[in-house]
C-alpha cells in the first residue's frame, strides 16, 4: 500500500542555520521519504533547506502557502495576506507571494501548493465559540442561536470576499498551469475563513478544468464538526472527487495537529476518496517528537491499509 511517511515541516520550526540539519535528522528518524515545506521556513534559509533535502534524498511533494516566509515578516502564516481581501493592495500582495510559492514549487518539482482562501472581515468571536464548547453548552439552543447569527453575518458579508478570491484565482491558475502545479484549497478551522463548506462548489464550477482542487484537512474538519458547523463526511462526499491531497493529523475536540492514533478522528473514512496520486501529508504541531510522529505514521498506515483491504 501507499506509504504514510510524508510529513509537513510544521513539527519542527526552522529558525537558525543549525536547525536545518536538526530537521533532516528528525525526518530521518521518522522514516520520511517526502516532505511538505510550509510558511514557517524563512526565506534566508530556503537555499540551505533545499540543498539539505537534495543531499538526504528527500522529495518535496507540496508547498503550503506562503512559502518561504518573506524576509520582512517575523512570523510565517498561511494567512499573512488574504486572497479574498476586497482591498486591492492586500489582495495583490497575497497574489504576488502566492505566485512566488508556485514558482518555488515548480523549482522543487512539487506537485501541489496548499492555499488558504482568505477570510470574511468580521469580528470572529472565536472565544465565544470556544467557551460554549468547553462549558459543554455547544448543543444548547443558546449556542445554536448565537452560531446561526454569526453565520448569517458572515453570509451577508461574504459575496465581495468570494468575488475577490475569484479575482485572485484568475491570476493564479494560469501560472499554476504553466508551472505544472495544482492548487489545493484547504477546508478551514474557523467559520469565517474561506472557502466555506458550500463555497468550494461555486469555485470548482467557476474554474472547471483549471488545476484547482480540494485539500482536506482532517483536524479542521473535526473541529468544525465538533462545533456543529458541518460534517467531515459531507466535505468528502461533496469534494472527494476533486481531492488533491490531505493534511492528516488527529484531534481531541478543538485541539488538532496531534499524531494519528491520539484522538477521535476516523481515518479509514478517508480511504474511499484516496487515489494513487492523492498527496497524504502528516501535519503535526511544533514540538512533536520524531518518535511520536513515527508512531503516528505507523498507526495511520495500519488503519488505512486495513480499511483498504476491506474496501
Amino acid at each position: 500500500g501507499p506509504t504514510m511517511s510524508t510529513f509537513s515541516s510544521s513539527f519542527f520550526p526552522v529558525r537558525h542555520p543549525a536547525d536545518v540539519d536538526r530537521l533532516m535528522a528528525a525526518l530521518k528518524t521518522m522514516g520520511a521519504d517526502a516532505v511538505e515545506l510550509e510558511y514557517r521556513i524563512p526565506a534566508v534559509l530556503w537555499a540551505p533547506v533545499k540543498e539539505a533535502l537534495r543531499q538526504n534524498g528527500l522529495a518535496v511533494c507540496s508547498l503550503h502557502n506562503f512559502c518561504p516566509r518573506p524576509p520582512e515578516f517575523k512570523r510565517g502564516s498561511g494567512d499573512l495576506f488574504s486572497l479574498a481581501a476586497p482591498d486591492r493592495e492586500e489582495r495583490n500582495a497575497a497574489v504576488r507571494l502566492t505566485l512566488q510559492t508556485i514558482e518555488r514549487a515548480n523549482d522543487l518539482e512539487a506537485r501541489a501548493v496548499v492555499l488558504h482562501g482568505g477570510r470574511v472581515d468580521m469580528p470572529p468571536a472565536t472565544q465565544d465559540f470556544q467557551d460554549y464548547y468547553h462549558s459543554g453548552r455547544i448543543a444548547t439552543d443558546d449556542a445554536r442561536g448565537f452560531i446561526a447569527r454569526k453565520l448569517a453575518e458572515r453570509d451577508r458579508l461574504k459575496p465581495r470576499h468570494l468575488d475577490a478570491l475569484c479575482f485572485s484565482l484568475e491570476k493564479l491558475l494560469p501560472a499554476a498551469e504553466r508551472h505544472h502545479v495544482r492548487l489545493g484549497l484547504e477546508n478551514r478551522y474557523h467559520y469565517h475563513e474561506l472557502p466555506g463548506i458550500d463555497d468550494f462548489e461555486l469555485l470548482f464550477r467557476e474554474f472547471d478544468g483549471a488545476p484547482l482542487g480540494y485539500w482536506h484537512d482532517s483536524g479542521h474538519a473535526h473541529a468544525a464538526e465538533t462545533l456543529g458547523l458541518g460534517s467531515a463526511q459531507d466535505l468528502l462526499n461533496r469534494y472527494g472527487s476533486q481531492l488533491v491531497g490531505c493534511h492528516l493529523h488527529d484531534a481531541h475536540g478543538l485541539e488538532d495537529h496531534l499524531p494519528p492514533g491520539c484522538g477521535e478522528i476516523d481515518f479509514p473514512a478517508l480511504v474511499p476518496f484516496l487515489q494513487a496520486a492523492t498527496l497524504r501529508v502528516i501535519e503535526l504541531k511544533a514540538g512533536t517528537t520524531p518518535e511520536a510522529a513515527r508512531n503516528g505514521a505507523a498507526h495511520l498506515a495500519r488503519v488505512m491499509t486495513r480499511a483498504d483491504a476491506h474496501g
